[in-house]
Order: C-alpha cells, then structure tokens, then sequence
C-alpha cells in the first residue's frame, strides 16, 4: 500500500497503520487516511461538494484529496480508495454536545440528492420488504418471525405521525446515516458518513442509545428548551427517537447472515427498558409541543 500511497498521492509515508479498511498514516504533519469505500460507492461527488461548502462557510470537515489522475476515488488492487487529510488523530469518543452543536452549525438549505428527510416513504418501503422476508424466511428465523409483529407496529405509529405532518423542505442539516456511542470525532467529521436530514436525527439517534434511563430526562429538558426547535422538529424527534433502530439494524444483519439469529434476544431483553424510555420521552415531548394522542404509549 506504501507504494501504491506514493505513486497516486505523491506522498512517502514512513509508517502506515492500518484498520479494518483503512490506513493511516502522518506525512508532512499531516493526518491522512485511506479509506476503502468498495461495498459503499455512490454519492462521491455530492459528499464532496457538501464538504467543500461546509469548509467554505467556515465549518470544519475532512478534505478530500485528489489523486494524480484528479480524480476523487482510485483504484488499488480491484478496490476502491478515497483518501482524506485530517485536522488530527481525533481519536476521542463523541459526546452529545459536539453532535449538537455540528447539527445547528450545518444547519441551512441544501439542494442535495442525498436527503434523507422524506421518513414517511422510507419507512413504508422497508416494512413492505422486511413483511416479504420474513413470510419467505419464517422457518429459518423463527426468533425475527417471533418478534417481527411488536416491532413493525411501533415503526406504523411512528409512520401514522408522519401521514399527518405536511413534508417541509427548507432547512436541513449535515447528519450521518448512523451515529452511536462508539463513534469518535473522526466518524462525525467524515464526510463519507454524511447525509441531509433534519438535524434532530443524530441527536435523537445517540440519546436513544447512549443515555440512561435516569438521565434522559435532564438531557432532553435541556435539549429541547435551548435549540429553539420548530413544532415539526418536536414531534420529527419522538418519531426519529420511537424508530426502534437497534433491532432493525440487527435484523438486516441476521437476514444477510452477518451474526447469528440468537443476538437479537438481547433487543428482546430491553423492551421493557425501551417502553420506559418512549414514554418518559412522549412525556416530555408533550410537556412543551403538542404531540398526537397515542393510547397504547399512553397505558404503559
């Protein structure tokens, strides 16, 4: 790779580390990562474009470096590289502040093709095609055919919210199509992980899964009264945070046969853990806008 790094970039490395699909490496005191992007190439050209206009207003992003061809990607051994230069290491753990404030920073009109805002059809899209796996895989995975129902019916609340909201596209903000506890500040400030969404996405999506239970409350009222939200962003986030993300995630896994069928049973294990945490949240919601009644939230 050493050689392949000098003659696409005209760089001359001295060590390079390397990750899973990625190498690192620190020339001229600058941090450099080559990244393979084989399994996930598309939408090159707007994630770059995103990141020019982000540097451009001032709003710090990895830079996407061209090879001697001028081209973003490069071909190495039948895969597919970008390599990207980096402020530093930025090794340190994301907290919820920095998500924050990266999503009010971004925080403006976009003419993208890599919005991901329109949930409503989204949502249906994929429940249609996950009904249609598990009626033809029912006998193999008979946990996810088990547990299917209770899930699907928590994401058609969420997409009965959606059916009354009118679709609004004016503002948006730079989001990531997942972002989670392990996730350093390297992962947020990558372009490849970008996509456009409303900027209560991420926030939602790392409160769900980071904070416990007897501290969302303090972090949501803190939240929600200091970002000056629209009504729409108070009820876009219950919808976002509702989205039971940690068993579909698992479950496309368990469809392409990436981990075993016995790892969702920890998804199953929480349930009550996930009811609590929608309630205390539609609460709280409820408290400040004006949420639609849901009754089965509403009993628990």
């Amino acid at each position: 790779m050493k050689n392949a790094i000098n003659y696409y970039y005209n760089l001359n490395p001295e060590k390079i580390v390397q990750k899973n699909n990625e190498y690192k490496f620190i020339y001229d005191e600058s941090f450099y990562t080559l990244i393979d992007i084989t399994d996930n190439y598309k939408n090159l050209n707007e994630l770059y474009n995103i990141s020019v206009e982000l540097n451009n207003k001032g709003i710090y992003t990895h830079q996407f470096i061209f090879n001697i061809k001028n081209n973003i990607e490069t071909y190495i051994n039948d895969k597919i590289y970008v390599l990207l230069k980096s402020y530093g290491e930025m090794n340190q753990l994301i907290t919820l502040e920095d998500i924050v404030k990266f999503s009010n920073m971004t925080n403006f009109k976009y003419n993208s093709k890599i919005k991901k805002n329109n949930w409503y059809y989204l949502w249906m899209e994929k429940m249609d095609y996950f009904e249609y796996q598990i009626s033809q895989l029912s006998k193999k995975f008979p946990i996810l055919t088990e547990s299917f129902n209770y899930f699907e019916g928590i994401v058609e609340t969420g997409i009965s919210i959606l059916s009354l909201e009118k679709n609004d596209d004016s503002v948006f903000s730079v989001c990531h199509n997942r972002i989670c506890k392990k996730n350093t500040l390297f992962d947020l400030y990558n372009p490849l992980n970008f996509i456009i969404d409303v900027r209560v996405r991420d926030v939602s999506e790392f409160i769900k899964e980071t904070v416990p239970i007897n501290e969302v409350n303090d972090i949501l009222e803190t939240y929600l009264n200091n970002n000056a939200l629209t009504n729409l962003e108070y009820k876009l986030f219950f919808v976002r945070f509702l989205y039971p993300t940690f068993y579909f995630d698992m479950y496309e896994k368990i469809i392409n046969n990436q981990i075993e069928e016995s790892e969702i049973i920890s998804c199953l294990d929480n349930i009550n853990n996930y009811e609590n945490l929608i309630k205390l949240v539609y609460e709280k919601i409820n408290s400040i806008s004006i949420l639609p009644e849901i009754e089965w939230i509403k009993k628990m």
